[in-house]
């Protein structure tokens, strides 16, 4: 029947879709009309439906074949508990060593070496795309809620290779002279320091590096900025002009990521830990849609 009403499936903001759904509701008469998959030969769709396929994560890659096998038996024991010098062995080994707080606690303190991926965002999709497959996985939280969840997270994509974790405030995970603290700024800050007026107590703004993914940098960037999408940073570092970075993203989450990447590979970095949507406003020049 025409007017048989049709619900919602994955729209926009969803890494299996080429592109935004149109509406909460519709109708099969409306989708013949307007859907790909009803107007469209089988060639002709498969060349549209992958023609506007943005990038997906790592770990999608690996999904079909657990799917497949079937789940196998979950472990959600708690991992492993870390002492200093573990950690410390473990950050010399080059491993991921997680730190699940708040990016802003991160700023503040953290061990020297550790990656920012705070329970406040989406830790487990950037995790899951930026660490390789079966890499060794240690867990830094407030406590151990926050591990437990992180663990549970971490499941639901096929990532289970949690091998330790630890629990408490980075002094009490490391000397002091492991500690470290990274600077943050606005995108006013920017935009004062791509004028020429520099910013005290900060770095100068050598190097404007973009980490969003690559549609979100087409609709409008900074102008003059280098462009790495986070999942694509840790390979691509060497790739990062030398001078101290300003890193941005849409919201500051990724960019506490991408610094602590960059921090770990001993680059000097400012975190714009601001909203990309307030740039303009706050004076940064951008390239918008060509």
């Amino acid at each position: 029947r025409e007017g048989a009403q049709v619900g919602p499936t994955p729209g926009f903001g969803c890494f299996c879709t080429d592109s935004p759904a149109w509406g909460n509701d519709s109708t099969v008469g409306h989708e013949k009309e307007v859907n790909p998959v009803l107007r469209l030969a089988r060639d002709e769709f498969v060349r549209h439906t992958l023609a506007g396929l943005g990038a997906y994560p790592a770990y999608y890659a690996h999904m079909g074949a657990l799917n497949t096998a079937g789940p196998a038996p979950v472990d959600l024991r708690p991992p492993t508990i870390a002492d200093p010098a573990e950690l410390a062995r473990r950050l010399a080994d080059g491993e991921w060593v997680v730190d699940l707080r708040h990016r802003k606690a991160y700023l503040d303190s953290h061990l020297t070496g550790t990656v920012s991926l705070g329970l406040d965002g989406p830790m487990a999709t950037w995790l899951g795309w930026m660490a390789p497959h079966d890499a060794p996985i240690t867990l830094l939280g407030e406590d151990r809620a926050q591990v437990a969840q992180a663990q549970r997270e971490l499941v639901r994509i096929g990532v289970d290779h949690v091998v330790a974790a630890a629990t408490g405030e980075p002094g009490d995970l490391a000397d002091a002279a492991q500690l470290a603290g990274l600077p943050s700024a606005s995108f006013a800050d920017l935009a004062a320091e791509l004028s020429g007026r520099r910013v005290a107590d900060l770095p100068p703004a050598q190097v404007v590096l973009d980490v969003r993914l690559g549609t979100e940098w087409a609709a409008s960037h900074v102008r003059g900025a280098v462009h790495v999408p986070l999942p694509e940073l840790d390979a691509r570092l060497a790739e990062v002009p030398d001078g101290a970075v300003w890193v941005h993203c849409g919201s500051g989450y990724r960019a506490t990521a991408a610094a602590s990447l960059l921090a770990r590979a001993g680059r000097t970095v400012v975190v714009i830990d601001d909203m990309f949507d307030d740039a303009a406003d706050a004076g940064v020049p951008l390239t918008p849609t060509s």
